[in-house]
């Protein structure tokens, strides 16, 4: 995260740095600049071919593996589903999930404080919640002594898997420009790389899990509605309500079935990683700043008792829009996905020569004044998100800290005239334009409703294991001289 921040600050909105091959690429984070790739030129500035031809080999053809035509075509399909109405059925499926792990944990704390692994917890609370608030489909990840499902190990691998094919993502590219499918695994099988056959069997264990789920929820929809209403969710997760959508639309309108299954995957994966890793970052913060802790548990605990007293007694679950108009929890969610977006860059290639203006003008190698950036055609670019997240020019002097009261009368001034091509609080944490996160309102809604109710029921304070950050695409905590023990973050829990 610091190489990050170092970029920003020594060399400004906009630099050259070297690829592993020599070749130069572009690191952005001036707002000009930003909103030319995310917004008027994102037509030129696509995905990079190996992350398309990856997330097409690991996911299908869905949104992250298309670009162009086939993926604004996805993408007007599926923006309905993803609407703030639907957002509000969703949310009482959430309540039921998140219920579950309240359940565990109070099984766990019922004779006293208890070490937990919290990113744990988040991680198969996050897995149930787009199973169940998306596909319909219970995963079970919530189940007693059921954490570590064949699906679950391999989804929490996937990751590392990748990062570790260092070597193998360097043919890859030339396997998939071969054959059909069939011949191109095969073509898999010979190479002699058990990291690479590792891969293979995690891209099977979750295309083989969510064929199921898809052809079970298809067998239902066609059966009637009585049948949907059997199911995990009653046919109001958002795959249900694509699927019956679907069959009123126009051809042109629909997605085939090998796109939806695509769109499964997908949803399972970004959902699984991003949301936990923003999850176990906010309950950290919180553990190390015990005051934000405890007022913002009264302001959940006020305002769930408020609710109560108006409904029924013992109804202490907010509804969708009750949850979005509590101010301080708000701030902190802002704050927390502002400093720490789970994803801290994305990357492009110049489909076409271009040019990016600066908002800030900088001063060459050769002492020039520099005010718009060339772009070469097939030049990567990479957005730095997490770069203009903490750009002091954007956020203030303190922008590397975690200060929840910078959001107290909205967006703050300077964020508001930087205009950063965002869709979540001036913010580039979910992007911007035609490829912005098209999920992030279940995802800040799933945040509000896991915080919301684990400090209705919970005080969370630090162990005495220390804990550090860690970037591998996406950040991940780890317990200081445990590493070989993979990603961790063990907090003591005490039940109010």
């Amino acid at each position: 995260m610091s190489w990050h921040h170092e970029l920003n600050q020594t060399y400004g909105g906009a630099c050259l740095i070297k690829g592993i091959m020599g070749d130069e690429h572009l690191y952005v984070s001036d707002p000009k600049a930003l909103h030319q790739i995310c917004v008027k030129d994102q037509d030129i500035f696509e995905e990079t071919s190996m992350f398309v031809q990856g997330n097409s080999v690991i996911f299908g053809d869905g949104l992250l593996s298309t670009i162009g035509d086939v993926h604004k075509r996805q993408r007007k399909i599926l923006n309905p589903v993803f609407s703030t109405g639907h957002m509000r059925d969703v949310t009482p499926i959430l309540y039921d999930v998140v219920g579950k792990l309240v359940g565990l944990m109070k099984s766990q704390t019922k004779t006293g404080p208890a070490k937990m692994d919290m990113l744990d917890l988040m991680m198969r609370t996050a897995l149930e919640g787009i199973g169940q608030g998306g596909l319909g489909h219970s995963y079970k990840a919530l189940e007693a002594g059921d954490g570590n499902s064949a699906f679950r190990v391999a989804l929490r691998s996937l990751i590392p898997t990748i990062f570790s094919l260092q070597i193998e993502r360097q043919i890859l590219p030339f396997i998939l420009a071969i054959g059909t499918p069939e011949f191109r695994g095969k073509l898999v099988d010979l190479v002699p790389s058990k990291r690479l056959h590792r891969l293979r069997d995690i891209v099977n264990e979750m295309y083989i899990t969510n064929l199921n789920v898809f052809e079970h929820k298809k067998r239902a929809l066609k059966e009637g509605d009585e049948k949907v209403l059997q199911q995990v969710g009653q046919g109001r997760d958002i795959v249900s309500v694509l699927l019956k959508g679907m069959e009123e639309a126009d051809e042109e309108d629909r997605l085939t079935d090998a796109e939806v299954l695509a769109q499964l995957t997908t949803l399972v994966f970004t959902s699984h990683d991003t949301t936990s890793s923003t999850l176990a970052h906010f309950l950290h913060l919180l553990a190390v700043h015990p005051k934000i802790q405890d007022r913002l548990r009264k302001e959940i605990k006020d305002a769930k008792d408020a609710w109560e007293r108006d409904h029924t007694k013992g109804d202490r679950d907010l509804g969708y829009d009750e949850l979005n108009e509590l101010p301080f929890l708000e701030n902190v969610c802002r704050e927390t996905l502002r400093l720490h977006a789970p994803v801290t860059f994305m990357s492009r290639t110049a489909r076409a020569p271009s040019v990016l203006p600066l908002t800030t003008p900088m001063t060459g190698t050769d002492g020039k004044l520099i005010t718009e950036v060339p772009v070469r055609e097939n030049q990567n670019v990479h957005i730095g998100i997490a770069a203009a997240n903490r750009h002091p020019a954007y956020w203030g002097p303190d922008a590397a800290e975690w200060i929840p009261d910078r959001w107290a009368n909205g967006i703050p001034k300077l964020a508001q005239e930087a205009k950063l091509p965002s869709i979540y609080a001036g913010t580039m944490s979910f992007l911007g334009g035609g490829r912005a996160c098209i999920g992030y309102r279940f995802a800040t809604i799933e945040i509000k409703i896991i915080i919301t109710m684990l400090l209705d029921n919970f005080k969370f304070s630090l162990s005495k294991d220390e804990i550090v950050w860690k970037l591998a695409n996406i950040q991940m905590p780890w317990v200081e001289g445990q590493e070989a023990q993979g990603p961790s973050m063990p907090l003591t829990v005490e039940q109010l």
